[in-house]
């Protein structure tokens, strides 16, 4: 399966969000970036999460505020996959540390690189999820344990060229997701 191709480049204007359930517990954000004219647009919950104002978040603004709100331990390798993401015109998958007003959450992110016809990376289209609880040691559901050792097949299969086999990486990422939120909403808190 190839990457989408736009004729005359990437479209200009942001997916709209409102056509994605975002009362999942487990996916906390969606974005759009327009690498060409570097312009990140997102939702609320992903604007609070990285300390970005809601309105700028909504209209657009530099992939860089974004990392600023990366907890400072883990910015310098989100930049650098960022880089090498949009370099060689791939995928992005990375988990990482912010800090919004609710305290430090562990964010796993995941885009989709869309080419422009000249084979550059044009835009990315992603979601983030909130994989903290997911990783403490109280989360021993087995549909956590099958969480993380889907999201280290998917790590190492960015290395292969394989798409087809990324791309259904993703979808189990993406079901194992929702059922971790479906989890998370029957426990007691």
């Amino acid at each position: 399966m190839g990457r989408a191709i736009f004729e005359g480049g990437a479209p200009q204007q942001p997916p709209c969000f409102e056509d994605y359930d975002l009362n999942d517990n487990a996916i906390v954000g969606l974005w759009y970036w327009n690498v060409l004219n570097d312009r990140l647009y997102a939702d609320t919950r992903m604007a609070a999460l990285f300390n970005v104002d809601p309105l700028e978040a909504m209209r657009g603004t530099r992939c860089n505020v974004y990392v600023d709100g990366i907890h400072p331990a883990d910015r310098d390798g989100v930049a650098q996959e960022i880089e090498r993401c949009v370099q060689a015109a791939i995928d992005f998958h990375y988990e990482y540390r912010v800090v919004p007003a609710t305290g430090e959450r562990l964010i796993s992110a995941f885009a989709q690189c869309h080419r422009t016809e000249e084979g550059r990376a044009g835009h990315y289209v992603g979601m983030a999820f909130d994989v903290t609880q997911q990783r403490s040691a109280e989360a021993t559901t087995a549909t956590s344990r099958v969480a993380g050792h889907v999201l280290q097949a998917y790590s190492i299969a960015k290395q292969i060229t394989d798409e087809e086999l990324k791309r259904k990486l993703k979808d189990v990422l993406i079901r194992l997701g929702m059922n971790l939120a479906a989890e998370t909403r029957k426990r007691p808190i």
